[in-house]
């Protein structure tokens, strides 16, 4: 188990925390602005104080997701992964452009599907992380010489 496998692995739960952030705070904004009284004064001052979550939610989506994205990406190459591991692990790069174009096409029907991106990014992530995860426990396969013979099972006898 190499030094980047482990790294690998690291670097990948790091990116699913971020992703997590990433709910929790347009989650944040979103019922901020929602539980505003219905008046002009407490909608202005709802969308004022959901500002610092929406801002942190584009910062974290916009910096640390994409760096930690191309750490995990570098990773992959270092440890030596399959080619369809580290095409598999791009491939979340390319869903992240696709995720910022989501963010500013303008159109509503097509923005919804911003969020749609964002669960196959957790998925793939997710799934490129356990699948990859580089403490599981695997048993070492021992030479065929020493293995013992495995008996057939046989039915007990009558009686």
């Amino acid at each position: 188990m190499t030094f980047f496998r482990k790294a690998y692995s690291v670097v990948g739960v790091l990116l699913l925390l971020e992703y997590l952030a990433q709910v929790f705070l347009i989650a944040a904004t979103i019922f901020t602005i929602a539980d505003a009284p219905d008046n002009a004064k407490g909608v202005y001052a709802a969308f004022k104080n959901s500002d610092t979550f929406a801002g942190l939610h584009a910062i974290n989506g916009t910096l640390v997701i994409s760096v930690t994205t191309l750490i995990l990406i570098g990773l992959a190459i270092g440890a030596r992964y399959p080619r369809r591991t580290v095409l598999l692990t791009a491939s979340l790069f390319l869903l992240l452009v696709l995720q910022f174009v989501l963010a500013i096409v303008g159109i509503p029907l097509v923005s919804g599907l911003h969020g749609l991106n964002a669960l196959v990014l957790i998925g793939a992530a997710g799934w490129l992380t356990s699948t990859h995860w580089a403490w599981r426990y695997r048993a070492e396969a021992r030479p065929a010489a020493t293995q013992e013979p495995v008996a057939a099972w046989s039915p007990p006898p009558p009686g």
